[in-house]
Parts: structure tokens; C-alpha cells; sequence
């Protein structure tokens, strides 16, 4: 057993925590229902705390949530898709904390997610103009 909790110490336990949730008599019945994740960690040297998010599995994302929310302060439109440098993109999700790139972006080409800054989103995702 460790003396100290450390950083590669939470790492195992996150592993362990998250293998030990998918392999319970529960799971399945839960996995139905829920994403289950083991999350991000706050410890010391003697304690730590681990994040647990079960998320229904139909659920909006936060994010998208939040698009929803702050896209009339920006005047953007949610879910929109802007043809940007000849490349399309559609407008998913709004990050509430970031200062310099806010506006989460999804590449239709190659389903990746990228970000915008707050002055991209406005020009090519702005209400009522067709992209």
C-alpha cells in the first residue's frame, strides 16, 4: 500500500474505479440508462475525490445546453452550418468559461470538433443570413 498519494497514484485508482464500475452485476442495467464516467481528481497527500458523472444516455451535453442559452446574447443561431474556407461547419455548443475561444464547432467533413473564437462565431454563425 502507498504511504503518499500522488499524481500517478490517482491514475491508477481512476482506472481501478472505472474497471470496478463496468464490471459490477449492475452495470448493464445502469449502462442502459446512464453514461457512467470516473472524472477528474482533487487530492493531497492523504485524500483524494473523484469526479462521478452519470449523464442519461439521451441527454443534451452542457455545452449544447448552453448554446441554447447565451445564442441570443451573441446573436448567433444554434446548430447552424457556415461554410468557412470551403469547409463546413456546424455550430454545437458554447463553452461558458473560456474567454478566447467559446464557440465549439463540428468539422461535417471530418466529424471532428474544433473551437472559435468569440468574433468567428459571431461573422459566420450569425442569425437570419444564409451561409
Amino acid at each position: 500500500m502507498t504511504e503518499v498519494i500522488d499524481k500517478k497514484t490517482c491514475q491508477v485508482l481512476r482506472n481501478e474505479l472505472q474497471r470496478i464500475i463496468e464490471e459490477s452485476k449492475d452495470y448493464d442495467s445502469l449502462n442502459n440508462q446512464f453514461d457512467i464516467k470516473v472524472g477528474n481528481a482533487s487530492f493531497d497527500s492523504q485524500e483524494v475525490t473523484f469526479k462521478l458523472t452519470l449523464r442519461l444516455k439521451n441527454a443534451e451535453s452542457k455545452e449544447s445546453m448552453d448554446l441554447n442559452r447565451y445564442a441570443d446574447l451573441y446573436n448567433v443561431e444554434p446548430q447552424k452550418v457556415a461554410d468557412v474556407h470551403g469547409i463546413k461547419y456546424k455550430l454545437v455548443g458554447y463553452r461558458v468559461k473560456a474567454r478566447k475561444q467559446p464557440f465549439i464547432v463540428l468539422n461535417l467533413t471530418n466529424n471532428k470538433e474544433y473551437l472559435f473564437t468569440e468574433d468567428l462565431g459571431r461573422k459566420h454563425f450569425k442569425k437570419g443570413e444564409v451561409a
